[in-house]
């Protein structure tokens, strides 16, 4: 197992088996107690056991012998055939607690390189000694409560395997992982690894990705999309847990527990350290790696809701477009130092064109052109570099990819942004016909308070100079005046 997943993958398992054990000590203590009580119930009334409990003042007050007589049997004595059946369960459970405590470090794993019956052979054998914990778990809590009846639950045990775990029992059992480096060539691994996840079986493949270069055959149009991308397994295989995550991430290490206790079949697609090389060089290369693009951070979790949408999640990219492309991180990246080279002496610039913008001309606007990178050095000088047609093929699976992992999440749709667009306009329009209505009302309730004003000015001027009182001198009619001569 690689020893970047090692250490997480220990950490769950010794989690899950605590938990286990924790379970395991519970309902022994539970049967336990059931077998102390028959026990009381059986003999608790026996002279010896009174004279016991009862100590030397009891012993010399009472009459022991015909105490006992009058106690006699409680009639509350577990049957013989299910004192038989805890008894063994007890010790059945017993053994499986001593099992956990002598197996935390012995992880259940098999290579992808195995032939697949033989994986599925180990996982089906690692999953059903989880079931025969979950069953014996189960049984003991019939017991203990008094609901167990061999003939219903009999038959229904004697065939318990993991199918018939819950999803909260399976998100507790630890994992059972298979292990698969991805190359260059990624198409026959990963045929492999979803005809294991087929099987629906809970188990975990961690794919772990050291190169991002992909191997690509001759193809008429480099820019057309043409091999199987990892990130759209959730597309073909829904059911499927899928995260794509590296140290670069803040919550790489939480995203990682949830993957591997997912109840569902996993795939964690991981990017690796390479051979020699040190961690903060490691950290550095992982961030420009999803800052490019590269390796996008993906979390796919099919319980989170029933809508496909709302189950993916990109937050852990950079929002918004970037400057660094893919072109600029395979630049940095020795396995694809044969894909760039110096332009040959005499190469007309105009011809040189940012592979991003080469990209977007047509077939017939490419004749003559080159398309290239503009990389920055150490010391800050800049130099440009043509880039192979498996670049400019991979930065446009990659741009492809990443616009459709946009479109997948709902960022980036162009149905919902038409529709944004559309409801925008809409609520635009009727915005701006309610201002100008409350512009025009505004406008009316002004000149409306400006003849009032005129009017209420002259009322009173009529009842100086007449001496008429002023509530009796017709406001309405002054009104109509000033409204008929609005200027004067």
């Amino acid at each position: 197992m690689n020893s970047q997943i090692r250490q997480p993958v220990t950490d769950v398992w010794h989690h899950h088996l605590g938990t286990l054990e924790e379970a395991l000590d519970e309902s022994i203590r539970g049967l336990q107690n059931l077998l102390r009580l028959d026990e009381y119930h059986r003999h608790g009334h026996e002279q010896p056991k009174l004279k016991e409990s009862l100590g030397p003042f009891g012993s010399s007050t009472l009459d022991l012998s015909a105490l006992s007589d009058v106690l006699g049997s409680s009639g509350r004595l577990i049957p013989k055939e299910r004192l038989e059946r805890i008894s063994q369960l007890l010790d059945d459970l017993q053994k499986l607690h001593k099992y956990c405590q002598s197996t935390p470090n012995k992880l259940p794993y098999a290579d992808l390189e195995e032939d697949e019956a033989v994986i599925h052979q180990k996982a089906e054998k690692h999953l059903n000694e989880m079931a025969r914990i979950f069953a014996n778990l189960r049984i003991a809590q019939l017991e203990i409560h008094s609901k167990y009846k061999d003939a219903e639950h009999g038959p229904v045990f004697k065939e318990f395997t993991w199918r018939t775990l819950n999803p909260t029992e399976l998100s507790v059992c630890p994992p059972f992982i298979v292990n698969a480096e991805i190359g260059s060539d990624s198409g026959p691994v990963l045929r492999k690894i979803m005809s294991l996840l087929e099987s629906r079986k809970p188990i975990k493949v961690v794919a772990m990705r050291s190169t991002l270069k992909k191997t690509y055959s001759p193809t008429s149009d480099p820019s057309v999309p043409a091999t199987l991308a990892i990130e759209m397994i959730p597309v073909a295989m829904r059911g499927v847990y899928f995260l794509q995550s590296s140290v670069a991430a803040h919550d790489f290490h939480n995203r990682l527990f949830e993957g591997l206790t997912s109840p569902r079949p996993t795939l964690l697609s991981i990017l690796a350290q390479k051979k020699g090389e040190d961690g903060p060089v490691f950290q550095l290369r992982a961030q420009k790696a999803v800052r490019s693009r590269a390796f996008p951070a993906v979390v796919y979790n099919p319980d989170v809701a029933r809508g496909f949408v709302t189950c993916f999640n990109l937050s852990a990219n950079p929002e918004g477009p970037t400057d660094f492309n893919f072109a600029h991180f395979a630049a940095e990246e020795k396995d694809f130092a044969k894909e760039f080279s110096i332009p040959p002496d005499g190469t007309d610039p105009r011809n040189l064109v940012p592979v991003s913008a080469y990209l977007e001309l047509t077939r017939r606007q490419r004749i003559g052109k080159l398309p290239s990178v503009t990389i920055t050095g150490e010391d800050g000088s800049e130099s440009t570099l043509l880039v192979s047609q498996s670049i400019v093929t991979q930065m446009s699976d990659q741009i492809h990819l990443w616009k459709t992992l946009q479109e997948l999440a709902g960022v980036d749709n162009p149905f919902v942004m038409d529709t944004k667009a559309t409801l925008t306009a809409e609520f635009g329009a009727k915005q701006k016909a309610l201002l100008e209505h409350q512009q025009e009302e505004l406008k009316k309730d002004s000149s409306h308070r400006e003849q009032v004003a005129v009017a209420s000015a002259v009322q009173r001027i009529v009842s100086h100079f007449t001496g008429v009182d002023a509530s009796e001198i017709d406001i309405q009619k002054l009104l109509a005046t000033v409204a008929e001569n609005p200027g004067q």
